[in-house]
């Protein structure tokens, strides 16, 4: 059953991959403005981490995250579900922010929302109630 743990471990090297992209994001959504020096540099780095790497990352947290709730047979876990409901609204969050940037990169001018200006915060809620589910597995 050694798989198992480095099943968990990629997991864990992908969500952590995948939230510090997205604080990331919702840092730079939060700051970035029109005027500011160098704007499409900063937006145009920020879409190639954003698609490759946290996207790849996001994959592989829904993928290998699946396939631990299946080998543990978790999938009638209450924890699970709002745990799986929890990622999916992240994941959305995470499509916000890509879609954000794009925008701003087409329509610098055009303001950013208030959510995804405090989609940072959001992320790190998320991600505290979802680590509360793991190790304490209520219901």
């Amino acid at each position: 059953m050694d798989y198992f743990f480095w099943l968990k471990a990629a997991h864990l090297v992908a969500v952590f991959i995948f939230i510090g992209g997205m604080i990331l994001n919702g840092f730079l959504l939060r700051y970035l403005r029109p005027g500011v020096q160098q704007l499409d540099a900063v937006i145009s780095a920020a879409r190639f981490w954003n698609g490759p790497i946290i996207g790849f990352a996001l994959l592989l947290v829904w993928v290998l995250g699946l396939t631990l709730a299946y080998l543990a047979s978790y999938f009638a876990a209450p924890w699970l579900m709002a745990k799986m409901a929890l990622v999916f609204l992240l994941s959305g969050i995470h499509g916000a922010q890509a879609a954000a940037f794009r925008k701003m990169q087409q329509i610098p001018a055009q303001p950013v929302s208030a959510f995804l200006r405090n989609s940072a915060l959001v992320t790190m809620i998320f991600v505290a109630a979802i680590v509360l589910l793991v190790i304490l597995q209520p219901f």
